[in-house]
């Protein structure tokens, strides 16, 4: 019988069953138990005489079992009215939703609480964010920046397949961003642990078209100390000197660029390094190591203020967001051994579209006259 096959889900307890699901039982019980009565009925789906009463009736007078549309109350921010709260955000001057509706009241004479800007806004899919803190760009950081676009404009669309992008990057143990948002009553808000001073992976790395260098830990590491002594303080250097970042390039960043251009065939006699415009990066004697043993050279001198214009910073919050996401390391070795790993994981159609939209990046700071672009 029908009736062997349904379970019981109470409605308050460890079960949980939806009310429509809850009328569908109702009715279908008394279908093929006619004598039953409403109360034996909801003893058996755990409700009440009156909720089956009322869905069996129902059924029994061939009216649907789910819920009519309700009017309820119309909303008070009409289409016109959304529009001029979504307006009212974007201006300067209104940072918060009692700044909005304060604005609507004084121009448009238009009343509405904090609560229902809110709602209208959230519905836009517009959040309360801050800004992004970026360098000032001043004039000449402009003209420097539009100048190097322009100069790889006018390179071959291909050119960028033999250009070797390095970089550096602290990796943090813990994620030292603020904590997301979420909803929630004042006192189940909760607390994030946060160290004062989190276990940082202080690391060199190279990108290109054809693939990526391994990964060289130096200077900035947790318990790593450089072995080289600053001449003017007669010091151990904090952080990455120039004599520590002649090993990165003789010991990683040239010998895994031939290799790269050497396995994929192309570019092996004319592959160029970039490097940012970093103090030690720039010696003379840094640079005249390049110059000798890079086959194509020095890229293009990197304009400053840029981090925007280099796909590695893509590449960069790529690996962090996985990493946060993906590995929980507990110490500095379970945090190079993540990164490793994720090193390895990076997909060669990602590189592709990368150094494929360099010159597609370069056209926006051009068409932007040397502004930041979000890309």
């Amino acid at each position: 019988m029908l009736c062997c096959r349904l379970k019981t889900i109470p409605v308050n307890g460890k079960g949980h069953c939806s009310l429509q699901k809850l009328r569908e039982q109702a009715a279908t019980l008394k279908k093929y138990h006619p004598d039953w009565s409403f109360n034996k009925i909801g003893k058996k789906i755990g409700c009440r005489h009156s909720f089956v009463s009322r869905w069996v009736r129902r059924d029994q007078a061939c009216e649907p079992l789910h819920d009519q549309s309700r009017s309820g109350r119309p909303p008070k921010a009409d289409a016109a009215a959304q529009e001029h709260i979504v307006m009212a955000a974007q201006l300067p001057e209104c940072r918060t939703a009692a700044d909005v509706a304060a604005k609507l009241q004084q121009d448009q004479h238009l009343s509405f609480s904090v609560t229902t800007v809110k709602r209208v806004l959230r519905q836009h899919g517009l959040q309360h964010l801050s800004p992004v803190a970026r360098p000032m760009l001043t004039d000449s950081h402009k003209l420097a920046r539009v100048k190097f676009a322009k100069a790889v404009l006018r390179r071959d669309k291909t050119s960028k397949r033999r250009w070797l992008n390095t970089d550096s990057k602290i990796f943090h143990l813990h994620k030292m961003g603020r904590p997301l948002r979420r909803w929630c009553s004042p006192g189940a808000r909760g607390t994030v642990p946060r160290p004062k001073h989190s276990i940082a992976a202080h690391v060199y790395m190279g990108i290109c078209y054809w693939g990526v260098t391994k990964l060289m830990f130096v200077t900035g590491t947790h318990k790593q100390v450089s072995k080289f002594v600053n001449p003017k303080s007669k010091r151990l250097y904090a952080g990455v000197g120039s004599s520590e970042y002649s090993e990165v390039l003789s010991q990683m960043f040239v010998p895994e660029g031939n290799r790269l251009f050497q396995q994929a065939g192309q570019w092996a006699d004319k592959w160029q390094l970039q490097q940012d415009n970093a103090k030690p990066h720039k010696t003379a004697t840094n640079m005249a190591y390049i110059a000798e043993n890079v086959p194509g050279g020095h890229f293009l001198t990197w304009p400053a203020c840029s981090p925007d214009m280099s796909p590695i910073e893509n590449m960069w919050a790529w690996m962090e967001g996985k990493l946060h996401k993906e590995y929980q390391p507990k110490n500095v070795e379970e945090l190079k051994d993540s990164l490793e790993q994720i090193r390895q994981s990076i997909p060669a159609s990602m590189l592709h579209n990368m150094f494929d939209g360099f010159q597609a990046r370069m056209q926006r700071v051009v068409d932007l006259d040397g502004e930041y672009i979000n890309m």
